[in-house]
């Protein structure tokens, strides 16, 4: 893989000062608008989208199959929160600059999005003020895509603050992971912190859809845990068994899996939410040993029924991640640094990619991310 520039063509692009915003407005159904761009002011950055990896939440938006009301509420909206951009103009007193690829973060804290009202730390919100659990859980922010347009747009002005430079030696082919990435390093610190892994700790991965095979992957490249210790459970695995090859162990039987490692699993992350929730929420009770630890990464779409007789039981915690702040996204990206760890990250990586030049484009890449049972994560192109 070499570290080449991804996409030279700006889709719909118009005059100076406008931007197409490729927004969804119903399901399936993408419209684009051209409108004006955002003022740039001290410490923000004009980009332009290179890459852009389409998300789960991303799918449950364009298939309609999030709950009613949410769509009703964030309906129209411009979809993608995982991209590489370059940098186009800088406002007074950014570091960027012109011609900079980066990767956007898309939380944006309450202290950035909402100043008048968070002028200071301590005037935060109870997440970000000094003494909370952090920005991945403001309440009073945005996060791109989901309450706010996401990076589904020609160009956008984005803060300074909230965007990582990428080093000169990471292709843009990887860096378009580094949200994910960085959310999974966000999940792993929230989980280390409350228990430690033993050295021969076990590792169960539920779900072997584009996180779950990247979470293996972020514990072979970040804890260097072998792939006998790390499980994976999931379907499709006719086709996706190759993407976690010499990085994790494939599970089909989950009878299997808890004849021989119930209630001996140090760690395990729920990586499909959705409908399958209560499932795999009681397989990973079932799994984990005493006082063990699990992280949830895919969300359910409403409540779900969950053992909490053997959860108190047992002494199990389970903590929820889905964010993570610039900081995280530097060290993934710093993961991404090292060639030799390049063949492995490219298993996160679905086997075709999407040029986007407008909006039927953009529709046919993310049907295609909806249905499909290739793994990894599917990539659009600007």
């Amino acid at each position: 893989m070499t570290a080449t520039a991804a996409g030279s063509t700006t889709a719909g692009a118009g005059s100076p000062g406008l931007a197409t915003v490729y927004r969804l407005t119903g399901p399936f159904r993408i419209e684009p608008v051209v409108e004006p761009l955002a003022r740039l002011g001290p410490g923000m950055v004009l980009l332009r989208l290179l890459r852009a990896g389409i998300c789960g939440s991303d799918l449950k938006l364009f298939s309609g199959t999030r709950e009613r009301s949410a769509l009703a509420r964030k309906l129209p909206i411009a979809l993608l929160h995982e991209a590489v951009a370059a940098v186009l103009a800088v406002g007074p007193g950014t570091p960027l600059r012109v011609g900079d690829h980066v990767v956007p973060s898309p939380n944006i804290p309450c202290s950035i999005a909402n100043p008048a009202a968070h002028p200071s730390p301590e005037a935060a919100c109870y997440a970000c003020r000094p003494g909370g659990p952090g920005p991945n859980y403001c309440l009073d922010g945005h996060f791109l895509s989901s309450d706010v347009d996401g990076m589904a747009r020609t160009a956008f002005v984005h803060p300074a603050a909230c965007t990582v430079p990428i080093r000169d030696r990471v292709p843009d082919q990887l860096a378009v992971l580094t949200e994910p990435m960085a959310t999974i390093l966000a999940g792993l610190d929230r989980a280390l912190t409350r228990a430690a892994t033993p050295p021969d700790g076990r590792f169960l991965v539920l779900g072997n859809g584009a996180i779950g095979i990247l979470t293996a992957i972020m514990l072979r490249v970040a804890l260097d845990v072998p792939p006998g210790r790390i499980l994976v459970t999931g379907h499709h695995w006719d086709v996706r068994a190759g993407a976690v090859e010499r990085i994790a162990t494939p599970v089909a039987d989950e009878a299997a899996l808890l004849a021989a490692h119930g209630g001996r699993i140090d760690l395990a992350f729920e990586c499909v939410g959705g409908e399958a929730t209560p499932d795999t929420l009681a397989l990973a009770v079932e799994a984990l040993r005493p006082g063990a630890t699990g992280v949830l990464f895919g969300p359910s779409e409403g409540a779900a029924l969950f053992d909490t007789r053997s959860m108190i039981a047992k002494g199990l915690s389970f903590v929820g991640c889905n964010r993570a702040t610039p900081d995280h996204f530097e060290r993934a990206l710093d993961l991404c640094a090292d060639p030799g760890r390049w063949p492995v990250l490219e298993h996160a990586l679905c086997p075709k990619e999407f040029a986007v030049h407008d909006a039927r484009e953009l529709e046919a890449a993310l049907y295609y991310a909806w249905t499909k049972t290739d793994p990894g994560r599917a990539v659009t192109i600007w």
